[in-house]
């Protein structure tokens, strides 16, 4: 039987705390109340339009409970679009900006208050959130992954105070930003992969017999046809300058082949002494 006056129940636990409180409150604590208190009433008011029921909020924490994990993260996500309109107006120190953790558990119910591991989970999550961000566990993951348009980032099997076991975590990506950089990050790990994927590719391709001469010999090939190419073009020169002179000196006698035929010679031998010299340095 259970003790009376308790009950458990199944559901998504949302939990949320200011980020920098301590700041705020030690620069500015009139005003910092104040927008605290603007901004539960908004968050309270969002909650209850996404099916939730606010449970406690003390100090700079807003606990809720939902009976739909979808509703619990669609509420989230409406909760941070519109803090971070709010904070817009106001000065970059002065801007309060939550985190946001949730999580499926069990819990134990005594009258409007809830208790259990599952609580704890959700504020270990919210810990682990961005500012302004959301943090998801694994059980919600499950139970929204295909049936919300977001995107979410896996971050691992996370250890935390005084809960047993690691917790799956997901960031939840609902701002442009996070999908950007979400993207980029995303790139430079197919592009590492892939790297690793032709270099192991490349380690376990044979080589055959021959194949690093080949890859040694190419650099001096192209050095050898660019000297020949080099020397060709000086010999046409050469030929066509004799020619030249054998027509404006004509006399009846075609000689200007003898010269370019010695210097064709002379070319010959500068090039095989410049190739053999050239393949004994290093490519």
């Amino acid at each position: 039987m259970p003790e009376e006056g308790f009950k458990r129940k199944l559901a998504a636990i949302f939990s949320a705390d200011v980020f920098e409180y301590s700041r705020l409150m030690r620069e500015d604590e009139k005003a910092t109340i104040q927008s605290l208190t603007a901004y539960r009433e908004l968050m309270t008011e969002l909650i209850k339009q996404h099916h939730g029921r606010v449970v406690d909020a003390v100090g700079d924490n807003l606990l809720a409970e939902f009976t739909s994990a979808v509703d619990a993260v669609q509420g989230a996500v409406a909760v941070q679009k519109e803090l971070k309109a709010n904070n817009a107006q106001l000065p970059e120190n002065r801007k309060m900006i939550f985190r946001i953790g949730i999580n499926l558990g069990d819990l134990v119910v005594e009258g409007d208050r809830i208790y259990g591991d599952g609580v704890n989970i959700a504020a270990r999550l919210e810990a682990l959130a961005d500012p302004g961000g959301i943090c998801i566990s694994k059980a919600i993951h499950e139970q929204i992954e295909d049936k919300l348009p977001l995107q979410y980032e896996y971050l691992g099997e996370k250890t935390v105070k005084n809960i047993v076991k690691p917790i799956g975590a997901y960031r939840v990506l609902f701002d442009p930003a996070h999908e950007t950089i979400r993207a980029g990050r995303a790139e430079h790990e197919s592009h590492s992969v892939r790297n690793e994927k032709i270099a192991s590719r490349n380690e376990k391709t044979p080589t055959k017999p021959g194949d690093n001469d080949k890859s040694i010999d190419a650099p001096r090939r192209f050095r050898d046809r660019n000297i020949l190419r080099k020397h060709l073009k000086i010999y046409a020169g050469v030929i066509v300058f004799f020619a030249l002179i054998n027509i404006f000196t004509w006399h009846g006698i075609v000689w200007f082949h003898w010269p370019a035929l010695i210097w064709g010679m002379i070319q010959w031998i500068f090039w095989i002494y410049g190739s053999n010299r050239a393949s004994r340095r290093k490519p």
